[in-house]
């Protein structure tokens, strides 16, 4: 049985990362990696633009509190967001103008709406404005040919926007991982079927995706293959003629109808290890065959993911050359005692939450029996035990590993 942290590291030890280079729609592009640095092609924004609905003046007009008092500027245009000035702003002159819209020529600020008052057309200005007040200035997010975004950034939702911002319509991106997702047993049908005593709906398969998705990669499900080695074996092949990576879920334990791990040899996986030292998630198979990854998940939900999370995961963000491979890590007091006497390492479903004066503590989402998926659908985090940990109290300091996406608790 193999420690955690060692299987961790055979498993990152066999990915090559991935090289080869598509492009993709913007629609298409979160959570992606960019495959080279990206360049601004022109200045951003390309001119001078008023941050605030308001008034473009000229400071030297007001140039202390008596002057505002006394000098009401003439409202000589409007300016909408794509309206240039049809000339200069002239000494006494303002233009209203909206947010984004070309400073006009002549103007070096912009009074905010809300310390202005408008009498026909003239307007009062209620305190003397500073140069630059209220301006964008051309180039001020990006100058042109600077770079924007480097090779092996993953796309957010933010840098997606700056890409549109630098006017690209699709995006160079590394060749996402293909993920082939099977789930096995007689006993598993699909999510629509009715339950009989000795059926379980197929949920593995469909968490999977969403991780596999999260993470950057592509799901493909591969449906439910029965208990028979003819057909589990033609699937495991094709699973992996047409995939980076293999993923099953199920018949990897000591049951007689485990086929899964007695297969793996025979379709011609070089296997590393068959059981971590953990809990959940012991059975476990890793092979490769070539650059192709093989991960034999167990058939209970939680166990399925918890493995995912801790193994394929990292071994899908080294593939898209991605250095961060895990969680966000921190320390806080658990909120009761948690007993174990296996030596296994135990990741255990949490709720990281505000403690009192501003601390984080964290709670066990109840009952953590592998099988139990409610229990993960309700955690944000996992609390690590290390093997050699046997008991902790209520208040001592636990790891803890926040789940991607999950804010920090306020």
């Amino acid at each position: 049985m193999r420690p955690f942290q060692e299987a961790l590291e055979i498993v990152l030890g066999q990915v090559r990362p991935l090289q080869k280079v598509e492009s993709v729609p913007l629609t298409a592009a979160y959570g992606r990696v960019l495959a080279m640095d990206i360049a601004a092609r022109e200045d951003i924004p390309v001119a001078d633009n008023s941050a605030m609905d308001g008034y473009a003046v000229r400071t030297a007009d007001l140039p202390d509190e008596a002057s505002c008092r006394e000098r009401p500027l003439r409202v000589v245009e409007v300016l909408a967001a794509d309206h240039l000035a049809s000339s200069a702003l002239k000494s006494g002159e303002a233009m209203k103008i909206m947010t984004g819209a070309p400073i006009p020529p002549g103007a070096d600020a912009v009074v905010m709406v809300e310390h202005t008052r408008l009498e026909g057309e003239r307007v009062w200005i209620g305190k003397p404005p500073r140069e630059g007040n209220h301006i964008r200035v051309a180039g001020g997010d990006m100058r042109k040919g600077e770079i924007a975004l480097v090779k092996g950034t993953r796309l957010t939702p933010a840098t997606v926007g700056m890409m549109a911002a630098l006017g690209y319509a699709d995006v160079p991106v590394l060749r996402a991982p293909q993920v082939g997702i099977l789930a096995t047993g007689d006993e598993i049908v699909e999510p629509t079927a009715p339950l009989t005593p000795g059926r379980v709906r197929n949920s593995n398969s469909y968490s999977l995706a969403g991780l596999v998705s999260q993470a950057g990669a592509v799901p493909h499900l591969m449906g439910i293959a029965p208990d028979s080695e003819e057909s589990l074996k033609t699937s495991l092949q094709a699973g992996l003629a047409e995939h980076d990576v293999l993923i099953t879920s199920g018949g990897v334990s000591m049951g007689d109808f485990d086929y899964v791990k007695r297969l793996v040899d025979e379709v011609g996986l070089k296997v590393h290890f068959r059981t971590i030292n953990m809990k959940p998630g012991k059975p476990v198979v890793f092979g490769t065959r070539g650059e192709k990854l093989f991960f034999g998940l167990p058939g209970n939900p939680v166990s399925s993911m918890v493995v995912f999370l801790q193994l394929v995961r990292p071994a899908l963000m080294k593939a898209m050359q991605q250095p961060d491979l895990g969680f966000r890590t921190l320390q806080a007091p658990i909120a009761e005692p948690f007993s174990k006497t296996d030596g296994k390492r135990h990741f255990l479903r949490g709720v990281l939450h505000p403690g009192p004066e501003g601390t984080l503590q964290v709670r066990l989402t109840g009952d953590q029996g592998s099988g139990l998926l409610h229990s993960m659908g309700r955690a944000n985090c996992f609390v690590v035990i290390a093997e050699d940990t046997q008991r902790i109290e209520a208040g001592d300091a636990v790891t803890v590993q926040l789940f991607e996406g999950e804010p920090l608790p306020a």
